[in-house]
């Protein structure tokens, strides 16, 4: 291949992909590219000689009438052959079009074209890292190229030849130590892939030319070209905040309408900070308020007069990306100043490149971890952040990536080559200089204390505040999980010294410091497996024997251990507690010194020597994880001369749905938030600010404020209706002849709960969710819905069967007429704006399971406060989750939706008076049987559709 070569951009569309099942091509495109121009093209239908399945015609828009008279693949073959024997075939996935090809060839009995062929798939996994997605119309549409037809052969071949030809300019353009890189990994790239990037590597040894100015080479890297020096710029003035709707109206300059409650925000924000005795402020503004620029701008005007940066903790990555690319842009160009802005996350979502140039010198059999090198090597040439979630690998399980991610700051060395590029640590040292920075929640949990300073507090805004909570309850939730650490360690044992182990490996065995240490951590790990065998019998014994109810069975099954339980546990088994820790820390040790000495020989390892190298690695990665949440439980108590629980945790035991010993693990968490957030994470910053659209679930609870650690009389409240017309866009039924719950068996809730969500979906014209609060009662309802013609007419979408949150979340919104099945995940935290949501459908009102530890914990403490545990965090925490639910409904001015309960709880009990009283107020009501929902329900569709 060099710039000569003719390319030939394939692609076809066929009766069916199994070419077993004698399937045919009904249509074919070709565009021919020479030196970086398109030169010549051809496209034919192709009558396949049988049925074109329906499917395949609704997606190719191909019928059985069109090619009818089309020409046989007889035919056009000798044009086909004759065309493109001299060149080289290139395809959107060239390991289904190149087969398939030939096989049609062969089969009119031309012989297989014997010439090279490329993958733009694979090629652009590569030198397109940052890419969202791979399929010919994501990349089209990145790149502005015109795709009016995709799935027609002559609209996607054309569409992927001009993609070729920009995947040929930015692989020439890359630096020669990158194509060198890239060429030693290349060797298991479909076809002749890898000889493209060769001689690029080529062209560029004849031709170096000069290092672009923005790139820069440290060590065995290309990176992106950093400033040297993180210099704190002087920030112009603002002028004085405008306080009056003028002022506003003026520096808004029609860049921002005027919303008063948003306004009203800004205000009160403001003037909170100016107070000689500052508050704790909490603001509850619905969506369609406008609530980051809300909080945004009057924080940047006390930013840059107080010089103190602002910090903003979030949710999800998306919600800071809004924020990082949205927000802060619109109030930059507002503000006609430039805003220094720095997003920090976990250390684990950067590159180490201390690691990754380690693990770059390594041999590695696995194809997918030389296709994210490859990746990663390009991705280097463009990131300004190190930030992993740039090149949207959803898959977190990956090894490689597990091993090249940041460790935090403890881990770096002044000595590592890369330690003034870090990516994690410049970070974190742009955030101390900027006037804004945009965590998350976890990141604030975690790391207060290095977004925050004592002595001066920064400004901190928690937004979303309703998820705050529960961040910081999960982030102090730690399970040793024994079974898995005995099979971790089983498994690295059997990788040491099975007949292929590391034991037999020549170069260890010839190393006498390598073999010495190798079965050092044999040994360790062995005398491991010896004490937590124990561990896990004594812990069985004493918390679980005669205690599992016979009605657990086959489900598995968890128990609260108390502080002085656990103390006394403790106390009788400290020996083989403290031989087990001494073992796990003997072990991390000598597996330490084992890899110093692997690496110094890896150069000398055969391929299967490093396969083995790697799965022990992944093993321990595992067992030293557990050997930290060990640490983390139960440290504290043998230090102690007297075993002593901490304050506010709680510890559970579980064993798997088989109720024996082997499955045992040990976990420990927090019950309540207030303490910890008032001691980890307030004392950093000045009094915050909480905001959020769901906070309180009435005017006069406290619990939300007792959650997060607030008094009362130091905070001052605001509350903002919405601004939306619930009155005319909105409509909740209530099912009022439904069942009793409790007195209804599961099978036949299930049943009665199919026959509701099927007659609903008969008079909803869009998209539907079905909130639950058991994946079981899910499964059960899934089970009936199948038996049904629904999944004929809808796309049906159910958490716990058809993958991830975020998987179903994103075909929802995809998918016109979809149904989602969620469960307690789907309450909040889904942006359904914009029509996106018809009609709502709640099965079951959201209170907590009896049966969840953290309530049955939460439960047991305050009774034993005698408090009344339903009345003070039960109910207010589901009336949250029920506005949180009503809440998908409404996100605009323009949007509308149903909702239907199902649970008839909310009629008949004392207590669902108080849920309805918290719903909006103009929001229409109606109490009715089931077979009277459906005529209202249509006629408000047919009034917004």
């Amino acid at each position: 291949m060099d710039s000569n070569t003719t390319y030939a951009v394939v692609d076809i569309e066929t009766t069916g992909t199994n070419l077993n099942a004698n399937e045919r091509i009904i249509q074919i495109g070709c565009v021919f590219v020479q030196n970086h121009k398109i030169i010549n093209t051809f496209a034919t239908d192709v009558n396949p000689e049988m049925a074109i399945p329906n499917a395949i015609q609704q997606l190719t828009g191909i019928t059985n009438q069109r090619v009818r008279h089309a020409p046989l693949f007889d035919d056009i073959a000798p044009t086909l052959f004759g065309m493109l024997s001299d060149t080289v075939f290139v395809a959107h996935n060239v390991n289904f079009d190149f087969p398939f090809l030939n096989y049609e060839l062969e089969r009119v009995g031309y012989p297989k074209l014997e010439i090279k062929a490329v993958d733009t798939v694979t090629l652009s996994q590569i030198l397109l890292p940052t890419v969202n997605g791979y399929r010919l119309r994501d990349l089209s549409r990145y790149f502005g190229i015109q795709h009016k037809h995709p799935h027609s052969a002559d609209s996607d071949a054309l569409a992927t030849a001009k993609l070729f030809i920009m995947l040929l300019k930015r692989l020439a353009a890359l630096p020669l130590l990158t194509l060198q890189q890239l060429t030693k990994l290349s060797g298991s790239l479909p076809r002749q892939t890898a000889e493209l990037i060769a001689q690029a590597e080529d062209s560029k040894q004849q031709h170096p030319g000069e290092l672009p100015s923005y790139l820069t080479i440290r060590h065995n890297l290309v990176l992106r070209q950093q400033r040297t020096e993180i210099v704190h710029e002087t920030a112009p003035k603002l002028g004085r905040y405008p306080q009056s709707k003028k002022a506003k109206l003026t520096l808004f300059a029609g860049d921002l309408g005027w919303r008063s409650a948003q306004a009203r925000i800004m205000n009160a924000i403001y003037a909170n900070y100016h107070k000689d005795t500052q508050n704790a402020l909490v603001v509850e503004a619905p969506t369609g308020i406008g609530k980051s620029l809300a909080y945004l701008l009057p924080f940047t005007y006390l930013a840059f007069e107080s010089h103190l940066p602002v910090v903003i903790s979030s949710t999800t990555t998306l919600l800071q990306s809004q924020l990082m690319e949205k927000a802060i842009p619109i109030l930059s160009k507002i503000l006609k100043t430039s805003l220094q802005a720095t997003l920090v996350k976990g250390s684990n979502h950067y590159l180490d490149l201390a690691k990754f140039s380690q693990q770059l010198d390594e041999s590695d059999p696995a194809n997918q971890s030389r296709l994210i090198k490859m990746k990663l090597l390009v991705w280097l040439t463009m990131t300004k952040t190190g930030d992993l979630d740039e090149l949207h690998i959803n898959n977190h399980k990956i090894p490689l990536l597990n091993e090249v991610r940041h460790q935090g700051m403890t881990s770096l060395d002044t000595a590592n080559p890369f330690y003034e590029v870090d990516f994690y640590k410049r970070v974190i040292q742009k955030a101390h200089i900027s006037q804004i920075v945009v965590t998350n929640h976890a990141f604030l949990a975690r790391h207060a204390d290095l977004l925050g300073n004592k002595a001066q507090r920064p400004y901190l805004v928690i937004d979303e505040a309703q998820r705050f909570v529960n961040t910081i309850l999960q982030e102090n939730r730690l399970t040793f999980d024994i079974n898995h650490l005995m099979s971790m360690a089983h498994s690295a044992v059997s990788h040491i010294r099975m007949h292929e182990g590391l034991n037999r490996s020549p170069v260890v065995q010839s190393d006498t410091m390598a073999s010495f240490h190798a079965n050092q951590v044999a040994d360790e790990l062995e005398r491991i497996n010896q004490f937590i065998a124990g561990l896990q019998n004594r812990l069985f014994t004493t918390f679980l024997a005669q205690k599992i109810p016979t009605d657990t069975k086959d489900l598995p099954f968890q128990k609260i251990v108390t502080g002085v339980e656990l103390a006394q546990f403790i106390k009788e088994n400290r020996q083989t507690l403290t031989q087990l820790r001494d073992s796990l820390a003997a072990e991390i040790l000598a597996f330490s010194t084992l890899e110093k000495l692997v690496w110094q020989q890896q150069q000398n390892f055969v391929e299967s020597e490093i396969r083995v190298w790697l799965k022990l690695r992944n093993c321990q990665l595992e067992i030293e994880t557990q050997a930290q949440n060990f640490s983390k439980i139960f440290q504290s108590f043998l230090q102690a001369s007297t075993p002593k629980p901490q304050d506010g945790d709680f510890y559970w035991i579980q064993v798997g749905p088989n109720h024996d010993a082997g499955s045992v693990s040990f976990s420990k968490g927090i019950v309540e938030s207030a303490h910890y957030i008032k001691t980890k994470v307030y004392p950093w910053f000045q009094k915050p600010t909480l905001i959020g659209a769901t906070l309180f679930s009435n005017s006069r609870s406290k619990y939300f404020l007792n959650q997060v650690g607030l008094a009362k009389d130091t905070t001052t409240v605001k509350k903002f209706s919405s601004p939306f017309n619930f009155a005319d866009n909105a409509l909740l039924q209530i099912v009022n002849d439904g069942p009793v719950i409790n007195e209804i068996t599961t099978d036949a809730y299930a049943q009665y709960l199919t026959k509701a969500i099927y007659q609903l979906a008969q008079v909803t014209p869009g998209k539907i969710l079905v909130l639950f609060n058991s994946l079981a009662t899910i499964k059960d309802v899934y089970g009936y819905i199948q038996k049904t013609d629904l999944g004929k007419h809808r796309r049906l979408l159910v958490q716990g069967i058809n993958g991830t949150k975020s998987k179903l979340t994103r075909e929802f919104l995809s998918n016109s007429t979809g149904i989602l099945f969620g469960a307690s995940s789907f309450w909040e935290g889904m942006d359904l704006a914009n029509g996106q949501l018809d009609l709502l459908i709640m099965t079951r009102l959201p209170f907590d399971s009896p049966d969840e530890i953290f309530t049955k914990a939460e439960t047991k403490i305050q009774r034993q406060a005698h408090q009344n545990p339903f009345m003070k965090t039960i109910l207010p925490r589901s009336i949250l989750r029920l506005k949180q639910g009503i809440g998908r409904l409404i996100r605009s001015e323009t949007d509308f939706g149903a909702a239907v309960i199902l649970d008839r709880r909310i009629i008949d009990k004392r207590y669902g008076k108080v849920m309805l009283h918290s719903l909006p107020k103009e929001m229409p009501v109606q109490q009715l049987p089931l077979d009277q929902v459906n005529p209202a329900l249509k006629e408000f569709f047919k009034k917004h559709h």
